[in-house]
């Protein structure tokens, strides 16, 4: 009898295992977004359906407090942005995943901003272009251990069109054979999700644990590029944009997009910076249109969205993301279409908005941009003579005060990716307000030095912009770094100081 019921017992136990849901899981560490009005989105991406909620307390404090409970779907890549709210400036909280069946991921941390309307002192890295074929010093490593306030990522945070081209998929599968074999080994046949899962998978393969122990610390801030946008130049003609932003916005925090179902522009503050965030992509004209007042690269409500809240910010410093840089010199020819892919090619615009600034007196616009693939810095719609306060072989520093509505245009790229080429420097523009006058060139950066070391890969460039405001004058500290890779060790290389 007493073996009997053993045997019951076990049975029992088999299938009460065998039923028992296992417990969801993150598929990566959690992502914190940009914290405004003193909360906070952070993204959770786990690899089931279920709930989930965030237990948070100040790392001072024993007591938590949750979010509300929130559902995770496939339709969604099973993710969500839950809201920390009731948050602290400047100040660490700890934080935690919650899951339905009472399953808790590790802690994690991060620090709150400066008081937003206020003067205050923060600082943050930017950079673009990680490719996944070079990825092979941590460089994720290197930002989290700098302790920034936020991470600027300025787009191609992956490559669609690059090892392994998701824009080729139809091609690829209309081959009978290749179909075929994918159908005996299970694997999915392209249909209305496969570019989409196409895209997952990109960003799935690059965010390895060096970037989720960085996104899981340090607010992210992020825009698109081309590469992650899907293709190569790419414009708002681009076939499968609508899967793009769906998975964009399913690998970064909600960041109050001024359009929910347009482009990914927006806007946030930190003390009393306002800062504006582009999108170059969505609404853009291809490059090789003839420059004109219809070829746009912002499109007509993003372009007045950035004209009226730069005429009516209050702040000091407005700084401007663009993922393509403002200047003349890092347009991309390589698709072999007329024109280049950043601002020169669109200089219609460009002066529109130079116009603007001028017009109404808008001082202190400093634009920070990626896709170039070398650090510098540019400086456009100047007043002659352009008169520096200071300089020295590896720093320079000017002061609004006689510069009138000049804009600043930084540029650092890459994280991972070949040496860039750029173009050669044009000896008129420096001396014609009209344009950019360049006050930083790396020898490695020029072209022709590229040309000859074309297979060798410069693993890592970054900026540091350091503001503050609360010092007299005000200014902004922007540092280039690049990788030495004899140390392995991020040096800087120059540093430009802009006064208020």
């Amino acid at each position: 009898m007493i073996r009997k019921n053993l045997i019951i017992l076990f049975l029992i136990l088999v299938l009460f295992a065998c039923s028992r849901k296992e417990p969801n899981d993150l598929l990566r560490q959690p992502v914190v977004g940009i914290i405004q009005k003193n909360q906070v989105p952070i993204l959770i991406k786990t690899i089931a359906e279920g709930e989930v909620r965030i237990e948070y307390k100040r790392t001072d404090e024993s007591s938590s407090s949750f979010t509300e409970w929130a559902k995770l779907s496939d339709n969604y890549g099973y993710n969500t942005n839950l809201i920390l709210t009731d948050l602290n400036s400047n100040t660490e909280y700890n934080y935690r995943v919650e899951f339905e069946d009472g399953y808790y991921s590790k802690w994690f941390k991060f620090k709150t901003f400066p008081a937003q309307g206020v003067a205050g002192k923060f600082k943050f890295i930017f950079s673009a272009c990680l490719r996944e074929k070079y990825m092979g010093y941590n460089i994720f490593e290197q930002i989290e251990q700098s302790s920034p306030s936020f991470v600027a990522l300025l787009g191609d945070q992956m490559y669609a069109d690059y090892d392994g081209n998701l824009n080729e998929l139809e091609l690829y599968l209309n081959n009978d054979s290749i179909r075929q074999a994918m159908v005996e080994e299970g694997e999915i046949i392209l249909n209305d999700k496969t570019v989409l899962q196409a895209f997952r998978n990109k960003y799935n393969r690059v965010f390895d644990i060096t970037f989720q122990n960085m996104a899981s610390s340090i607010p992210m801030m992020a825009i698109w590029d081309d590469h992650d946008y899907g293709m190569d130049n790419s414009d708002g003609t681009y076939p499968y944009k609508k899967e793009a932003r769906k998975v964009f916005k399913e690998n970064f925090p909600d960041y109050s997009f001024v359009e929910e179902d347009g482009g990914i522009y927006y806007k946030f503050s930190i003390a009393d910076v306002d800062i504006f965030v582009l999108d170059t992509r969505w609404y853009r004209s291809p490059m090789q249109n003839e420059d004109g007042e219809v070829k746009t690269m912002l499109g007509s409500e993003q372009l007045e969205w950035l004209l009226n809240e730069l005429k009516n910010s209050d702040a000091k410093f407005k700084i401007v993301f663009s993922s393509v840089s403002l200047n003349d010199y890092g347009g991309d020819p390589s698709s072999g279409r007329n024109g280049f892919d950043n601002w020169m090619s669109y200089t219609y615009e460009r002066s529109k908005i130079f116009t603007f600034i001028n017009n109404n007196d808008i001082k202190g616009v400093l634009v920070f941009s990626g896709d170039q693939h070398y650090p510098s810095a540019h400086i456009l719609n100047w007043n002659s003579p352009l008169n520096y306060v200071s300089r020295t072989d590896s720093s320079i520093e000017y002061s609004f005060e006689n510069m009138g509505t000049a804009v600043f245009d930084f540029s650092a790229s890459p994280l991972n990716y070949k040496i860039g080429t750029g173009h050669p420097l044009i000896p008129a523009n420096q001396e014609n307000p009209s344009f950019s006058y360049e006050i930083f060139r790396p020898e490695w950066a020029m072209p022709e030095k590229a040309e000859q070391n074309d297979d060798i890969v410069i693993t890592s460039v970054f900026g540091v912009a350091e503001i503050d405001t609360k010092s007299s004058p005000a200014n902004v500290l922007v540092k280039f770094y690049e990788l030495n890779s004899e140390t392995s060790k991020m040096v800087e290389i120059y540093h430009i100081k802009v006064t208020y």
